[in-house]
Protein backbone atom coordinates (compact mmCIF):
# COMPACT_ATOMS: atom_id res chain seq x y z
CA UNK A 1 0.00 0.00 0.00
CA UNK A 2 1.57 3.30 -0.47
CA UNK A 3 0.34 6.60 1.66
CA UNK A 4 1.03 9.76 1.82
CA UNK A 5 0.42 12.15 4.86
CA UNK A 6 1.38 12.77 8.23
CA UNK A 7 2.19 9.51 10.04
CA UNK A 8 2.24 7.46 6.81
CA UNK A 9 5.78 6.44 8.37
CA UNK A 10 4.59 5.50 11.80
CA UNK A 11 7.19 3.08 12.86
CA UNK A 12 6.29 -0.41 13.83
CA UNK A 13 3.33 -2.83 13.73
CA UNK A 14 0.24 0.19 13.61
CA UNK A 15 -3.02 0.22 12.50
CA UNK A 16 -5.02 1.96 9.79
CA UNK A 17 -8.53 3.17 9.89
CA UNK A 18 -10.95 4.82 8.30
CA UNK A 19 -15.11 5.40 7.91
CA UNK A 20 -16.15 1.52 8.01
CA UNK A 21 -13.22 -0.13 7.92
CA UNK A 22 -9.56 -1.30 9.71
CA UNK A 23 -6.53 -2.93 8.71
CA UNK A 24 -2.92 -2.88 10.20
CA UNK A 25 0.13 -1.83 8.68
CA UNK A 26 3.41 -3.70 8.50
CA UNK A 27 6.81 -2.43 9.93
CA UNK A 28 8.63 -2.41 6.93
CA UNK A 29 8.78 1.28 5.47
CA UNK A 30 9.94 2.34 1.91
CA UNK A 31 10.48 5.74 0.84
CA UNK A 32 9.80 7.71 -2.41
CA UNK A 33 10.07 11.42 -2.00
CA UNK A 34 6.62 11.86 -0.18
CA UNK A 35 5.14 8.53 -0.42
CA UNK A 36 5.57 5.69 1.63
CA UNK A 37 5.02 2.15 1.03
CA UNK A 38 4.13 -0.74 3.36
CA UNK A 39 2.49 -4.03 3.60
CA UNK A 40 -1.17 -4.24 4.51
CA UNK A 41 -2.92 -6.57 6.82
CA UNK A 42 -6.71 -6.87 6.33
CA UNK A 43 -8.03 -6.64 10.24
CA UNK A 44 -10.47 -7.46 9.07
CA UNK A 45 -10.82 -4.64 6.22
CA UNK A 46 -9.12 -3.94 3.23
CA UNK A 47 -9.59 -0.57 2.32
CA UNK A 48 -10.16 0.70 -1.79
CA UNK A 49 -7.86 3.03 -3.57
CA UNK A 50 -8.29 6.74 -3.04
CA UNK A 51 -9.91 6.20 0.63
CA UNK A 52 -9.04 8.65 3.21
CA UNK A 53 -7.78 7.07 6.21
CA UNK A 54 -5.31 7.89 9.07
CA UNK A 55 -3.06 5.85 10.69
CA UNK A 56 -3.38 4.05 14.33
CA UNK A 57 -1.20 2.94 16.90
CA UNK A 58 -4.26 1.02 18.86
CA UNK A 59 -3.45 -1.38 15.99
CA UNK A 60 -7.08 -2.79 16.50
CA UNK A 61 -10.54 -1.32 15.56
CA UNK A 62 -12.66 -0.45 18.71
CA UNK A 63 -16.05 -1.68 16.94
CA UNK A 64 -16.63 -4.90 18.82
CA UNK A 65 -17.98 -7.08 15.72
CA UNK A 66 -14.57 -6.43 14.11
CA UNK A 67 -12.47 -6.92 17.34
CA UNK A 68 -14.03 -10.17 17.98
CA UNK A 69 -13.08 -11.47 13.90
CA UNK A 70 -9.84 -10.40 14.04
CA UNK A 71 -9.21 -11.48 17.72
CA UNK A 72 -11.22 -14.56 17.60
CA UNK A 73 -12.52 -13.68 21.33
CA UNK A 74 -15.61 -13.23 22.64
CA UNK A 75 -15.58 -9.71 23.50
CA UNK A 76 -18.95 -7.95 24.82
CA UNK A 77 -19.85 -4.85 25.75
CA UNK A 78 -20.85 -4.03 29.51
CA UNK A 79 -21.38 -1.38 31.58
CA UNK A 80 -20.91 -0.24 35.51
CA UNK A 81 -22.50 2.46 37.50
CA UNK A 82 -20.03 5.45 38.42
CA UNK A 83 -20.34 8.57 40.37
CA UNK A 84 -22.06 10.00 37.36
CA UNK A 85 -24.34 7.50 35.57
CA UNK A 86 -23.63 4.64 34.14
CA UNK A 87 -20.25 3.72 32.11
CA UNK A 88 -19.64 1.30 29.04
CA UNK A 89 -16.31 -1.28 29.44
CA UNK A 90 -15.13 -4.08 26.90
CA UNK A 91 -15.20 -7.21 28.79
CA UNK A 92 -13.01 -10.32 28.00
CA UNK A 93 -14.30 -13.27 30.04
CA UNK A 94 -11.72 -15.67 31.79
CA UNK A 95 -11.26 -18.40 34.49
CA UNK A 96 -9.37 -16.72 37.08
CA UNK A 97 -10.52 -15.13 39.98
CA UNK A 98 -7.81 -11.94 39.54
CA UNK A 99 -9.41 -9.57 36.66
CA UNK A 100 -7.32 -6.82 34.51
CA UNK A 101 -8.43 -3.46 34.50
CA UNK A 102 -7.48 -1.59 31.91
CA UNK A 103 -7.76 2.71 31.78
CA UNK A 104 -6.77 3.72 28.52
CA UNK A 105 -5.30 7.68 28.00
CA UNK A 106 -6.25 11.09 27.74
CA UNK A 107 -8.56 11.80 24.24
CA UNK A 108 -7.87 7.81 24.03
CA UNK A 109 -10.59 5.26 23.57
CA UNK A 110 -10.41 1.44 25.18
CA UNK A 111 -8.79 -0.02 22.21
CA UNK A 112 -6.14 0.98 23.54
CA UNK A 113 -5.76 -1.53 25.67
CA UNK A 114 -6.63 -4.28 22.75
CA UNK A 115 -3.00 -4.85 22.21
CA UNK A 116 -2.33 -6.32 25.32
CA UNK A 117 -5.48 -7.88 25.80
CA UNK A 118 -5.47 -10.03 23.45
CA UNK A 119 -1.89 -11.56 24.26
CA UNK A 120 -2.94 -11.67 28.14
CA UNK A 121 -5.94 -13.70 27.23
CA UNK A 122 -4.52 -16.67 27.23
CA UNK A 123 -3.63 -16.47 30.56
CA UNK A 124 -7.03 -17.20 32.18
CA UNK A 125 -7.80 -13.29 33.66
CA UNK A 126 -10.99 -11.74 33.07
CA UNK A 127 -10.12 -8.15 31.34
CA UNK A 128 -12.56 -5.20 31.30
CA UNK A 129 -10.83 -2.20 29.19
CA UNK A 130 -13.13 0.68 30.80
CA UNK A 131 -14.62 4.18 29.77
CA UNK A 132 -14.41 7.31 31.95
CA UNK A 133 -15.99 10.70 32.27
CA UNK A 134 -15.78 13.46 29.76
CA UNK A 135 -15.13 9.72 26.79
CA UNK A 136 -17.23 10.51 23.80
CA UNK A 137 -19.50 7.47 25.19
CA UNK A 138 -19.37 7.75 28.31
CA UNK A 139 -20.90 10.34 31.05
CA UNK A 140 -19.91 14.03 31.30
CA UNK A 141 -19.06 16.42 33.98
CA UNK A 142 -20.47 19.33 34.36
CA UNK A 143 -16.41 21.02 33.10
CA UNK A 144 -16.52 18.31 29.70
CA UNK A 145 -13.17 18.20 30.84
CA UNK A 146 -10.65 15.76 31.68
CA UNK A 147 -9.44 15.81 35.19
CA UNK A 148 -5.96 14.71 34.68
CA UNK A 149 -6.65 12.01 36.71
CA UNK A 150 -8.06 13.67 39.88
CA UNK A 151 -11.95 13.65 39.13
CA UNK A 152 -11.36 9.80 36.61
CA UNK A 153 -9.59 8.08 39.41
CA UNK A 154 -13.39 7.60 41.34
CA UNK A 155 -14.72 6.17 37.30
CA UNK A 156 -12.33 3.76 37.95
CA UNK A 157 -12.93 2.91 41.72
CA UNK A 158 -16.43 2.70 40.44
CA UNK A 159 -15.16 -0.26 37.48
CA UNK A 160 -13.13 -1.79 40.34
CA UNK A 161 -16.12 -2.72 42.27
CA UNK A 162 -17.82 -3.85 39.65
CA UNK A 163 -14.98 -6.57 39.24
CA UNK A 164 -15.33 -7.63 42.25
CA UNK A 165 -19.16 -7.75 42.20
CA UNK A 166 -18.83 -9.91 39.34
CA UNK A 167 -16.03 -12.59 41.40
CA UNK A 168 -12.83 -10.86 41.27
CA UNK A 169 -10.84 -11.40 44.34
CA UNK A 170 -7.65 -9.18 43.41
CA UNK A 171 -7.31 -6.93 40.83
CA UNK A 172 -4.25 -6.08 38.26
CA UNK A 173 -4.40 -2.28 36.96
CA UNK A 174 -2.86 -1.50 33.48
CA UNK A 175 -2.72 2.24 32.82
CA UNK A 176 -1.41 4.04 29.46
CA UNK A 177 -0.45 7.48 29.24
CA UNK A 178 -3.07 9.70 31.47
CA UNK A 179 -4.47 6.45 32.83
CA UNK A 180 -1.58 5.65 34.59
CA UNK A 181 -2.18 9.25 36.50
CA UNK A 182 -5.27 7.86 37.14
CA UNK A 183 -4.67 4.65 38.49
CA UNK A 184 -1.79 6.80 41.04
CA UNK A 185 -4.82 8.86 42.10
CA UNK A 186 -7.04 5.43 42.79
CA UNK A 187 -4.07 4.33 44.60
CA UNK A 188 -3.49 7.21 46.44
CA UNK A 189 -6.77 7.67 47.35
CA UNK A 190 -8.40 3.93 47.98
CA UNK A 191 -5.33 2.41 48.95
CA UNK A 192 -4.08 -0.92 47.91
CA UNK A 193 -6.03 -2.94 49.32
CA UNK A 194 -7.22 -6.15 46.50
CA UNK A 195 -4.79 -4.70 43.96
CA UNK A 196 -2.11 -7.53 42.84
CA UNK A 197 0.04 -5.18 40.46
CA UNK A 198 -0.08 -2.49 38.01
CA UNK A 199 0.98 -2.43 34.58
CA UNK A 200 1.98 1.14 33.31
CA UNK A 201 3.12 2.15 29.80
CA UNK A 202 4.21 5.43 29.17
CA UNK A 203 2.84 6.85 31.94
CA UNK A 204 2.09 10.17 33.08
CA UNK A 205 3.45 9.89 36.43
CA UNK A 206 4.17 13.55 37.28
CA UNK A 207 2.13 16.59 35.89
CA UNK A 208 4.84 18.68 37.60
CA UNK A 209 7.05 17.10 35.07
CA UNK A 210 5.07 17.32 32.26
CA UNK A 211 4.62 20.66 32.24
CA UNK A 212 7.88 21.50 32.70
CA UNK A 213 8.50 19.06 29.70
CA UNK A 214 6.09 21.17 27.96
CA UNK A 215 7.46 24.82 29.26
CA UNK A 216 11.43 23.59 27.35
CA UNK A 217 9.46 22.57 24.44
CA UNK A 218 7.53 26.15 23.95
CA UNK A 219 11.03 28.05 25.26
CA UNK A 220 9.43 29.03 28.22
CA UNK A 221 11.04 29.32 31.56
CA UNK A 222 11.26 26.94 34.30
CA UNK A 223 9.29 28.54 36.57
CA UNK A 224 6.10 28.44 34.25
CA UNK A 225 5.77 25.20 34.98
CA UNK A 226 4.87 26.09 38.60
CA UNK A 227 2.62 28.93 37.92
CA UNK A 228 0.66 26.45 35.62
CA UNK A 229 0.39 23.81 38.41
CA UNK A 230 -0.51 26.60 40.45
CA UNK A 231 -3.07 27.86 37.76
CA UNK A 232 -4.21 24.42 37.37
CA UNK A 233 -5.22 23.71 40.97
CA UNK A 234 -7.12 27.44 41.16
CA UNK A 235 -9.23 27.01 38.81
CA UNK A 236 -10.04 23.37 39.14
CA UNK A 237 -9.19 22.39 42.62
CA UNK A 238 -7.00 19.15 41.28
CA UNK A 239 -3.85 19.05 43.10
CA UNK A 240 -1.31 17.81 40.96
CA UNK A 241 1.45 17.38 43.74
CA UNK A 242 -0.78 14.70 45.59
CA UNK A 243 -0.48 12.87 42.23
CA UNK A 244 3.01 13.28 41.59
CA UNK A 245 4.04 9.60 42.12
CA UNK A 246 7.64 10.53 41.57
CA UNK A 247 7.62 12.68 44.96
CA UNK A 248 5.60 10.22 46.23
CA UNK A 249 7.48 7.24 45.59
CA UNK A 250 8.19 5.91 48.77
CA UNK A 251 3.98 5.52 49.26
CA UNK A 252 4.07 2.45 46.36
CA UNK A 253 3.36 -0.91 47.71
CA UNK A 254 2.33 -3.09 45.03
CA UNK A 255 4.64 -5.07 42.37
CA UNK A 256 5.09 -2.29 38.93
CA UNK A 257 5.90 -3.62 35.65
CA UNK A 258 6.84 -0.05 34.25
CA UNK A 259 7.55 0.08 29.89
CA UNK A 260 8.61 3.63 28.84
CA UNK A 261 10.12 4.11 25.28
CA UNK A 262 12.93 6.98 25.58
CA UNK A 263 11.58 8.48 22.33
CA UNK A 264 8.42 9.47 23.91
CA UNK A 265 7.65 13.31 23.20
CA UNK A 266 4.79 13.21 25.19
CA UNK A 267 5.53 12.10 28.45
CA UNK A 268 9.09 12.56 29.49
CA UNK A 269 10.94 9.04 30.40
CA UNK A 270 12.83 10.77 32.70
CA UNK A 271 10.02 10.73 34.82
CA UNK A 272 9.62 6.98 34.80
CA UNK A 273 13.58 7.06 35.07
CA UNK A 274 13.50 8.77 38.76
CA UNK A 275 9.79 6.72 39.74
CA UNK A 276 12.09 3.59 38.98
CA UNK A 277 15.23 4.38 40.45
CA UNK A 278 13.79 5.26 44.04
CA UNK A 279 11.32 2.21 44.06
CA UNK A 280 13.89 -0.52 42.27
CA UNK A 281 12.36 -3.19 44.97
CA UNK A 282 8.84 -2.91 43.20
CA UNK A 283 9.29 -1.58 40.04
CA UNK A 284 10.26 -3.97 37.37
CA UNK A 285 11.34 -0.89 34.49
CA UNK A 286 11.78 -1.96 30.08
CA UNK A 287 13.36 1.22 28.33
CA UNK A 288 13.07 0.44 24.60
CA UNK A 289 15.12 3.19 22.73
CA UNK A 290 14.19 5.90 20.61
CA UNK A 291 10.40 4.13 21.11
CA UNK A 292 7.41 7.09 21.07
CA UNK A 293 4.10 7.42 23.00
CA UNK A 294 2.69 4.15 23.99
CA UNK A 295 4.50 2.49 21.08
CA UNK A 296 6.24 0.32 22.86
CA UNK A 297 4.18 -2.61 21.96
CA UNK A 298 4.25 -1.27 18.47
CA UNK A 299 7.70 -1.32 18.06
CA UNK A 300 8.25 -5.41 19.24
CA UNK A 301 4.97 -7.07 20.06
CA UNK A 302 6.76 -10.10 20.78
CA UNK A 303 9.02 -8.63 24.10
CA UNK A 304 6.35 -6.49 25.11
CA UNK A 305 3.79 -9.60 25.88
CA UNK A 306 6.44 -11.36 27.38
CA UNK A 307 7.75 -8.75 29.65
CA UNK A 308 3.58 -8.44 30.70
CA UNK A 309 2.57 -12.13 31.11
CA UNK A 310 6.18 -12.58 32.87
CA UNK A 311 4.96 -9.74 35.46
CA UNK A 312 1.87 -11.07 35.60
CA UNK A 313 3.28 -14.70 36.22
CA UNK A 314 5.41 -13.48 39.02
CA UNK A 315 2.94 -11.95 41.09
Amino acid sequence: MTLTGDDADQPGLTGLEWEGGYARLGPEIERSGERITRSIIPYPDMPSVGTMARTSFYAAPLDLVSFRKVSELEADEVSYDGPLGSYPATYVAGDSSRWIVHVHGRGGTRAEAFRLLTSLHELGYPQLSIAYRNDDDAPADEHGEYGLGWTESEDLAAAVEYARSQGAEDIVLAGYSMGGAIIGNYLHTHGTDGVAGVIYDSPALSWGDILAFESRNRNLPSFAATIASGVVRLRTGINLSAMDQVRNADDLAVPVLLIHGSGDETVPVTSSDEFAEARPDLVTYIRPDDVGHVQAWNADPEAYERAATDFLRGL
